[in-house]
């Protein structure tokens, strides 16, 4: 009988403790039907354990992770979206192999990144869609995105990007979305776009861009495709090409129009 009682304590206290690791997230499915996992802002700082195999979507935001660990989600053999935007993650640990083949949408938006070396998301090579937004990036090379042949949106707005890698988007094939807000850029390298034609979605305002030669196939690539640039304030989205117009340029251009009207020309 003893023993019996001592198996049912441990039972009940195990119990209680897998109870706890989730408890307070919620559990539903997102707009296309996939089994979701939401654990905003509850204290987390590793994927608690407990929850089943089958989800599809983690929601971990507003946490305290200070580390990415591809493999505490591997036990999700259908991982298509994960979301740790708000915590305290440094750096993207790059993998030897892929760990995580089914993942689609990862946001990392609001941590400490600062630098992405060659090859940060080879555990992850069927993104779609990656958001790096609101971190302290800086520094980014030719191969930081290789191996993102699927990549059609990736979000690096409001960082401290000074210098745009020449090969950077060579290996997204087939990206339509690019979010380069409020950064540091003045210089476009020439040929940047690259083979892909034309990128239908460009978000490039709120940088100094520089007023100078050196941003000739810059000008040209906006005047063929002025309709392609857009400007966000909240969720209002307005095509604007003199957005990426530096504003000192803007203001000589603004300045030479009043006088021009003043003279009835």
């Amino acid at each position: 009988m003893q023993l019996f009682f001592f198996y049912f304590f441990l039972l009940v206290c195990c119990g209680a403790v897998a109870v706890r690791a989730w408890a307070g997230c919620q559990r539903d499915r997102d707009k296309d039907h996939r089994p979701r996992e939401n654990c905003t802002a509850l204290g987390f700082s590793d994927v608690p354990r407990g929850f089943e195999p089958t989800t599809e979507v983690m929601l971990l935001p507003y946490n305290q992770f200070t580390s990415l660990s591809w493999s505490s989600f591997q036990i999700f053999t259908k991982i298509y979206e994960i979301d740790l935007t708000g915590n305290q993650v440094p750096d993207v640990p790059p993998s030897v192999a892929p760990v995580l083949p089914s993942l689609r949408v990862l946001r990392l938006g609001s941590n400490r990144l600062k630098s992405l070396p060659e090859g940060s998301f080879s555990a992850c090579p069927a993104l779609t869609e990656l958001y790096l937004d609101n971190n302290g990036l800086h520094a980014l090379s030719n191969h930081s995105f290789s191996g993102l042949s699927k990549l059609e949106i990736l979000d690096l707005s409001n960082n401290h990007i000074a210098k745009l890698p020449e090969l950077m988007l060579r290996p997204l094939l087939v990206f339509e979305t690019l979010y380069l807000e409020n950064n540091q850029i003045k210089v476009m390298p020439d040929d940047w776009f690259g083979p892909k034609e034309e990128v239908p979605y460009l978000y490039l305002s709120a940088n100094p861009w520089a007023c100078n030669c050196s941003l000739g196939y810059f000008h040209r690539y906006l005047g063929e495709n002025e309709f392609n640039f857009y400007v966000r304030d909240g969720l209002i989205i307005n095509n604007d090409a003199e957005s990426v117009v530096s504003p000192t340029n803007r203001k000589r251009q603004r300045n030479k129009q009043e006088r021009l009207t003043q003279k009835g020309l």
